[in-house]
C-alpha cells in the first residue's frame, strides 16, 4: 500500500513540474497577456557553469541555479528524480511502452556523463560551447518549439513555424528526441544514466551530499531495491548505494519490505569512479573537437547569416546562446528561423533572420526579453531600432521598377526607417520611378524583402555586411540620431550597395 501511495505522490510531483515547464513554454510568446521567459532556465546549473566559462562572464539569469546545487549538497540529486522535465518525459515514455529494461548497477557506461561534463568544461575554456547538444532543459524546450508548437499553431490558424527553412532542423530535433526516449527500451533512463552532463554535474555534487540512501546490515540481499532503482545506483549483493548515481526518488525505500533501505544523514562521501585516463580522454576530445567544429560545415551562407537585433558579436554569441529556440517562438513575423550549418556545428539551431519569411518589426523586442543568457541583449524599443542587422541590396535585374520599367513602390512604402527613396527620372522622354537604398540609415530589418511582390527570391535582399553588434556599448549615438531625424536625407542620391 505504501509503495502505491509513494508512486502516486512521485508521479504527481513529476507531472506538476512538467506542467509548470509547459506553462512557462506556452506563456513565452509574443501575444500572451501574461508573457514570461522560461524560468526553468534560471535554475539550470549546467547553463550557469558552461555558458559562464565560454562567455567569460557570469550569466546572471542563471544564478538562481545555485539553489539547485545547494539543495543537491543537502538532499542528493532530487532535481533529476522529481523536477527535470526531460526525465519525466523519459519516465512517461517508459510507462507508455510497457518495457521493463535492465537497471542493474555497475554498467560500463555509467561514467560517460561525467566525461561529457568534463568535455563541455574543456571546450568552454577553449572558447566553444556544445551545451545545446546535451542540456536536458534546452533539449526539452527546443523540442517543444520545433516539433509541438508548429502543430499547435497550425490547428490554431496562427502563424506556423512549419516552413521549408525549418524542416531539416526539425527533423534533426525529432531524431535526437527519439534517440533519447527510445534508449529506454534497453536501459531505464539511459540518457540520464549515461549521457546527461546535468546528471554528471549533480552527480559530482551528490556524492558529498548530507542525506543519502543506504542499506543496513539487516538486508537479506533480496534485490527488490536494485530492481526498482531506475538508474542502477544500488548494488544489493554488496550492500552499496552510489550516491552520485542515486536520483533520490525513494522508490527503494518504499519497495523494501524489510525496511533495510533507508534515507538519512550520512556524511561519508561516495568515491569517484572515473579514472585519470578517462578524464584525460575527455579533455583531449574537447581540445580536438573545438578547432575541428570551426572548420567543417561552416560559412555556406555567411553573407546571408543575419542575427537578431541586439545579438552580441558572433564568437561570443555562439558561446552564450543555448539554442533553446525561445526567440524564434516569440518572433511575431516568424522571421527568426533555426540555422542548419550556416554558422558551423556550433551554430546548429541558433537563430537567424530569414527576411523573405518575415522581417524584424520595429516595435518588437521580445527576442531579447526571453533570451536566458543575454546572447541577445534585452534592449529597449528605441535602442533596438538603432541596432543594425545588415544592409538591403536591390537586384536591378529582378526589380520590377528597374527591369520592367513599371511603377512599384512597395519596398519604399514598407520601409520602417525611410531608408528607401523612390526617385523619378526622365530617360529618353519617359518618366520612370525607381527605388534606391540609402545604406546610411538602412537597419537591415528585412521588411522590404518580405513585402516584395515577386514570386520566389525577392528583388531586394538583406545581407549581413554593415551589421553592428555590441556586447555592452549603446547603439544610439548622436550621429545616428541625426541621420535618423534629418529631413534632408531623402534629397541626397545615395550610392553603393545596389547590384548592377
Amino acid at each position: 500500500m505504501k509503495v502505491k501511495k509513494h508512486r502516486i505522490i512521485r508521479w504527481v510531483v513529476q507531472l506538476f513540474f512538467l506542467a509548470l515547464f509547459i506553462f512557462f513554454f506556452i506563456q513565452t510568446r509574443y501575444s500572451s497577456l501574461f508573457s514570461t521567459p522560461q524560468y526553468f532556465f534560471r535554475f539550470d546549473p549546467l547553463i550557469l557553469v558552461i555558458t559562464s566559462i565560454a562567455f567569460r562572464a557570469v550569466v546572471a539569469g542563471s544564478l538562481l541555479s545555485i539553489v539547485i546545487l545547494a539543495g543537491t549538497l543537502i538532499f542528493g540529486r532530487f532535481y533529476c528524480g522529481f523536477a527535470c522535465p526531460l526525465g519525466t518525459l523519459i519516465d512517461l515514455a517508459d510507462q507508455l511502452t510497457g518495457v521493463r529494461p535492465s537497471s542493474r548497477a555497475g554498467l560500463p557506461f555509467d561514467a560517460v556523463k561525467y566525461l561529457v561534463f568534463i568535455f563541455l568544461v574543456v571546450a568552454a575554456v577553449l572558447g566553444s560551447s556544445f551545451l545545446h547538444f546535451f542540456d536536458p532543459l534546452v533539449i526539452a524546450e527546443r523540442s517543444l518549439t520545433l516539433l509541438a508548437y508548429p502543430i499547435y499553431t497550425f490547428f490554431a490558424s496562427a502563424v506556423s513555424l512549419v516552413q521549408p527553412a525549418v524542416f531539416r532542423e526539425s527533423m534533426i530535433t525529432l531524431l535526437s528526441l527519439l534517440v533519447i526516449l527510445g534508449a529506454g527500451f534497453f536501459v531505464k533512463r539511459a540518457w540520464c544514466r549515461f549521457v546527461c552532463p546535468m546528471g554528471g554535474l549533480l552527480g559530482l555534487t551528490g556524492r558529498v551530499s548530507l542525506f543519502k540512501v543506504s542499506l543496513s546490515g539487516e538486508c537479506t540481499k533480496c534485490g527488490v531495491c536494485e530492481n526498482v532503482c531506475p538508474v542502477g545506483a544500488i548494488d544489493a549483493p554488496n550492500l552499496k548505494v552510489n550516491s552520485g548515481e542515486c536520483i533520490a526518488c525513494l522508490r527503494c525505500i518504499y519497495a523494501c519490505q524489510e525496511k533495510s533501505a533507508q534515507y538519512g544523514l550520512k556524511l561519508q562521501p561516495t568515491p569517484f569512479s572515473v579514472t585519470r585516463r578517462q578524464v584525460l580522454a575527455a579533455g583531449v576530445a574537447g581540445i580536438v573537437l573545438v578547432p575541428l567544429s570551426r572548420t567543417i560545415l561552416h560559412g555556406r551562407l555567411e553573407a546571408r547569416l543575419i542575427r537578431p537585433p541586439g545579438a552580441v558579436p558572433e564568437p561570443e554569441f555562439l558561446n552564450a546562446c543555448v539554442h533553446c529556440a525561445s526567440c524564434m517562438k516569440v518572433c511575431p513575423t516568424n522571421g527568426l528561423q533555426p540555422c542548419l550549418f550556416e554558422a558551423g556545428l556550433e551554430g546548429l539551431w541558433t537563430p537567424r533572420l530569414v527576411p523573405r519569411i518575415g522581417g524584424c518589426e520595429k516595435n518588437c523586442n521580445r527576442c531579447g526579453q526571453v533570451c536566458p543568457t543575454s546572447a541577445i541583449r534585452n534592449l529597449s524599443l528605441e535602442e533596438k531600432s538603432f541596432a543594425r542587422l545588415g544592409t538591403a541590396v536591390i537586384d536591378r535585374s529582378r526589380c520590377i521598377a528597374w527591369e520592367q520599367d513599371k511603377t512599384c513602390l512597395i519596398c519604399d512604402e514598407a520601409c520602417q526607417y525611410n531608408a528607401i527613396t523612390s526617385r523619378t527620372e526622365t530617360i529618353q522622354g519617359v518618366r520612370l520611378t525607381r527605388p534606391y537604398v540609402d545604406e546610411r540609415i538602412c537597419m537591415g530589418c528585412g521588411i522590404c524583402e518580405s513585402r516584395c511582390p515577386l514570386e520566389g527570391r525577392s528583388a531586394i535582399e538583406v545581407y549581413s555586411f554593415g551589421e553592428e553588434r555590441e556586447r555592452t556599448q549603446s547603439y544610439v549615438t548622436p550621429e545616428r540620431r541625426r541621420l535618423r531625424d534629418s529631413t534632408l536625407i531623402k534629397d541626397d542620391i545615395p550610392s553603393g550597395f545596389i547590384l548592377k
